[in-house]
């Protein structure tokens, strides 16, 4: 986690604080006086024990008059601490939105910018075909697995680097989706992959079946795409 999703929790987790101690203490309860003994004092001049309270002497303040002043400086604190809270809470979104919005930037990319090096159709071709064959292999978890690890392998032996912003699945599904292989087989077997490799629960026969049906719809979308380019390349001869 960087420095800005940490800064945005914390800021989070102060507001929500801050918030849940105001609205349970209410307006006075957070400038309630409390004797020594931790409990609120019940009526005035009780702060200090029983007994006829002493007449103020000198020149200070008198009681009468900071008790009448109470209410305006209760009034002005509280109005203070929403102000505050406020504040926070519009800072702490504001950083929110921002992370949001640069993690969208990142992730909005067009297919046709999605790496520096252009990976040509025949290598890829070439890679789903290795990964049926791997999916014709050992246990159904390794052989999805493998499959999967075939295409990423056939992107990084092309020089495909990214700015890590994305996983290693998200950039093959982005190669692979620059030369028109359609999503739903891709995010099939990506899914089918991370279901192999993380979960606890066993993989069996049907998944290896499902990813060898999307593997196949990849192939044929990547030989179309080969055919086009094929055709657009003898029309500019």
């Amino acid at each position: 986690m960087n420095r800005r999703g940490v800064a945005v929790g914390l800021g989070t987790a102060a507001t929500l604080l801050l918030g849940a101690w105001v609205s349970a203490a209410g307006p006075v309860g957070v400038f309630a006086r409390q004797d020594f003994s931790g409990r609120e004092s019940s009526e005035p001049g009780q702060d200090f024990g029983p007994g006829p309270a002493s007449a103020p002497t000198g020149d200070g303040l008198k009681g009468a008059e900071v008790r009448h002043s109470d209410p305006w400086v209760v009034a002005l604190v509280e109005l203070a601490m929403k102000v505050v809270l406020g504040v926070v809470v519009v800072i702490v979104l504001v950083a929110i939105g921002r992370a949001l919005l640069d993690r969208w930037r990142a992730r909005a990319v067009s297919d046709d910018q999605v790496t520096e090096v252009d990976v040509v159709p025949e290598v890829l071709l070439e890679a789903a075909l290795e990964g049926e064959r791997q999916l014709a292999r050992g246990t159904p978890a390794n052989a999805v697995i493998a499959a999967w690890v075939a295409l990423e392998d056939a992107c990084r032996a092309a020089g495909v680097r990214d700015d890590h912003s994305r996983t290693a699945a998200e950039l093959v599904t982005a190669v692979l989706r620059s030369h028109r292989v359609d999503r739903a087989p891709l995010d099939t077997l990506a899914a089918l992959y991370r279901e192999a490799r993380f979960s606890r629960h066993p993989i069996g026969e049907d998944e290896r079946t499902t990813a060898r049906t999307s593997l196949v719809q990849v192939q044929g979308d990547l030989r179309r795409t080969m055919e086009r380019l094929a055709h657009e390349r003898g029309i500019n001869r």
